[in-house]
């Protein structure tokens, strides 16, 4: 089964952001599972975030970026608290997420949102998709630990935004 040490060596051995999103991919689809995984990084103004990495990329293309509702239960568990979002179906993440309908048709409905924390902030967030209860709560709370481990990788992507926002 995989840990934390798997996690930081997948960040550390990889060569670009790329790689290193698509080695905490495999490493996340051997535990918990997924149909659909991304992350998106937290632009530093804290108004919308940009998705790093997606293993469907046709769908949810990694040029993909959302503003940042800062009002309901989503934002308030996961951008305030810092708490992992669970969903076991699509009825519990429809009030959140705009695009359920697609996620949905997609035949996806448990939502596993992870907020990657560092110093108090967070800098993104891991995001599993996958059928109708295909996580607990003892998955949340595993996989939210292993995120943790791609806080390198988010930092990496937020220095990126940030220079290309200033060139």
């Amino acid at each position: 089964m995989v840990d934390y040490s798997d996690f930081t060596k997948a960040v550390a051995d990889s060569s670009g952001l790329q790689e290193a999103a698509a080695k905490a991919g495999e490493l996340f689809s051997q535990f918990p599972g997924f149909k659909l995984f991304t992350l998106t990084v937290t632009h530093p103004d804290g108004s919308h975030v940009v998705r790093l990495y997606s293993s469907a990329e046709n769908s949810y293309g990694t040029s993909g970026t959302k503003p940042i509702e800062k009002e309901g239960g989503w934002y308030e568990r996961v951008l305030v608290q810092h708490k992992p979002f669970l969903g076991y179906t699509i009825e519990d993440v429809k009030d959140y997420f705009p695009d359920h309908e697609k996620i949905a048709a997609m035949g996806l409905g448990a939502t596993l949102n992870l907020p990657v924390v560092m110093l108090g902030e967070v800098i993104g967030t891991v995001n599993l998709l996958d059928a109708d209860h295909a996580y607990t709560e003892a998955d949340v709370e595993r996989a939210f630990a292993l995120s943790q481990a791609l806080a390198p990788l988010f930092m990496r992507a937020r220095e990126e935004l940030m220079a290309f926002a200033v060139s």
